[in-house]
């Protein structure tokens, strides 16, 4: 079975800056402090781990900009929201990984009606903030393992209990909840119908 190996970070805590000049160039274009610092957390915290594995880190990126290893077989991919970081890493199989804060000022129940299937849209008129979020980080893990964009497939039917497979340009992705903060939920999607184990770090 595969195996997710998943890295949950809290970029408030002390680091060390470990990125390559692109990962510079990206960091100094964010204009606020906090940003810049979240963004270098995340990233040096991405390469330390890969580094564990590989000898060389070099990346390119797909036609929606998502990254991908060139040279290695591992797939990662990368999520952040607001002072967390989570990364997940299998070996073969295209990965997407998601954070999503809980907005309690933000009108769910329009958001649903506007983005979601209809019936997800009910769900979350009935349970609310978590519900929306949780949705929402499993749409985006698997967009992100698609290597796809989210705002073009915020109708893709996520809901369940398990979550379902789910079917994107034909190809069906797995997917899992994640344990997450407080006020925080995640998601974590794979390329195929075959199930997976995860272990977090």
């Amino acid at each position: 079975m595969t195996v997710v190996e998943v890295w949950l970070i809290d970029t408030r805590l002390p680091f060390r800056s470990d990125l390559d000049p692109g990962e510079v160039s990206r960091r100094d274009a964010f204009r606020a402090p906090d940003d810049r610092r979240r963004f270098d957390a995340a990233h040096s915290a991405q390469r330390r781990i890969l580094r564990q594995r590989l000898p060389e880190i070099h990346w390119s990126y797909g036609p929606n900009g998502k990254p991908f290893l060139t040279g290695a077989p591992l797939q990662v991919n990368l999520t952040h929201a607001g002072e967390w970081a989570a990364i997940a890493i299998t070996a073969t199989r295209p990965v997407g990984i998601d954070l999503q804060d809980i907005v309690n000022g933000l009108d769910h129940t329009a958001m649903a009606r506007r983005f979601f299937p209809p019936e997800e849209a009910d769900l979350v008129t009935r349970c609310g903030p978590e519900l929306f979020a949780r949705l929402w980080a499993r749409k985006e893990a698997v967009v992100k393992a698609a290597g796809d964009r989210i705002p073009r497939n915020l109708g893709l039917p996520v809901a369940g209990s398990p979550p379902p497979i789910v079917d994107l340009h034909g190809v069906p992705h797995a997917l899992a909840d994640l344990e997450a903060p407080e006020g925080f939920r995640a998601a974590v999607a794979l390329a195929g119908p075959d199930g997976f184990s995860i272990r977090t770090h």
